[in-house]
């Protein structure tokens, strides 16, 4: 595992007429983010259903949640002492202490995607407490949210990976008296130590059996429960005989025509007259995308593009993303979804994938409204037929 070690200096400040000489280096827990989380006042689109692993079947491979907390407390306390050291150099009056790390439940949740498929993983929250002791001023204390995220990648394959990455929320600053208040300090320093706390860097564990086809988290008797753990199966595990058999769908999906809409906003063309776009369209996990299109609005294209072949399982997704060119922003995103159990309705189907433009606020709605217009349109055909596979 790799430490990303932070180092900035503080400049000096004048507390109640008298100079506070002091300089710092906080190193804080940084890791890579697996998928970015972006917050808006305006609604976002019902993400696509995830499509799989299914949870584990035997507890015998497990990842025990004692362990992984001990392998976050151990990096957080040396990177603790890291800072110490460094602050030491430079005064004595500032240190940097971890507090006891809180860890919870581990649960199985799914990726929210809008152009793209969603899966299954793991998540395991922990909350990383550090106190900095300051002179002069008032103690900060620093609350960091981490989640330790498990998934199976590549499980749709039946040959997957277990992969572990570990995500942080921005950190969380508190403390500060009435005195800072006064003389307009507390403000300066907090954004100080905001500044100092970036998350660069990664650092990520992987486990001695890594080959797998299912992951899930254990039932815990209590928010905390050292006993939970997270379990997955290695492909191969579990083998049926012939006799046993099962069928599996084979689905080929041709993507048949595009058209472009007239969609309109505010009594303007959305986006441009003529745009420049890429299509891109998913089949499950099996991914096609065309060339760059030039399309105005009624223009309608017909696709070459290779049929998407899929072993589907209980349902198959249909994404269809049209990124506008050069940039691919914005990118519109549509999705489909049709059930084994209607044999995933073979025939001819159609795809609207909308633009969104904003309603600022006016009568009778004082926040702005996010408003949806169908722009274009994607024709494809579904092809059903059940074939015998021995697993």
């Amino acid at each position: 595992m790799n430490n990303s070690i932070l180092r900035n200096k503080a400049p000096r400040y004048n507390v109640a007429r008298a100079t506070l000489f002091y300089s710092w280096r906080v190193a804080v827990l940084a890791i890579a983010i697996h998928g970015c989380l972006v917050v808006s006042a305006l609604a976002q689109p019902a993400p696509p259903p995830p499509l799989g692993p299914a949870t584990y079947r035997s507890d015998k491979i497990r990842l025990e949640v004692g362990t992984l907390s001990a392998i976050v407390k151990t990096k957080v306390a040396e990177i603790v002492a890291t800072a110490n050291t460094t602050i030491h150099k430079q005064t004595s009056t500032v240190t940097v202490e971890a507090l006891p790390l809180k860890v919870y439940s581990p649960m199985r949740v799914a990726t929210r995607y809008t152009n793209r498929p969603n899966e299954y993983y793991v998540r395991l929250p922990m909350s990383i407490a550090i106190k900095v002791r300051l002179p002069v001023t008032s103690d900060r204390m620093i609350y960091i949210s981490l989640n330790l995220n498990l998934s199976c990648d590549g499980w749709e394959t039946g040959k997957g990976k277990v992969h572990i990455l570990a995500q942080t929320d921005p950190p969380v600053i508190e403390g500060g008296n009435i005195v800072e208040d006064v003389i307009r300090v507390r403000d300066v320093i907090n954004n100080l130590i905001r500044s100092q706390l970036t998350l660069p860097g990664a650092i990520q564990a992987s486990p001695l059996v890594t080959d797998c086809i299912t992951i899930g988290a254990s039932h815990s008797q209590y928010v905390g429960d050292p006993a939970a753990f997270i379990a997955y199966d290695q492909p191969g595990r579990f083998q049926i005989s012939s006799a046993a058999a099962r069928v599996l769908p084979s689905v080929e999906v041709t993507l048949q025509r595009l058209k472009r809409l007239q969609a309109r906003g505010r009594g303007a063309v959305l986006y441009q007259p003529t745009e420049n776009i890429l299509l891109e369209t998913y089949a499950n996990f099996e991914m096609r995308q065309s060339n760059v299109l030039t399309m105005r609005e009624g223009d309608e294209v017909s696709l070459k593009l290779p049929a998407l072949n899929v072993r589907a399982g209980d349902s198959l997704v249909i994404i269809a993303n049209v990124k506008q060119q050069p940039t691919s922003t914005p990118e519109d995103s549509a999705f489909a979804v049709w059930a084994r159990t209607a044999n995933y309705s073979p025939g001819v189907h159609t795809l609207q994938i909308t633009k969104v433009y904003i309603e600022p606020p006016g009568p009778g709605h004082t926040k702005p409204l996010q408003l949806r217009v169908p722009a274009y349109e994607l024709t494809y055909e579904v092809r059903y037929a059940p074939i015998i596979r021995i697993q």
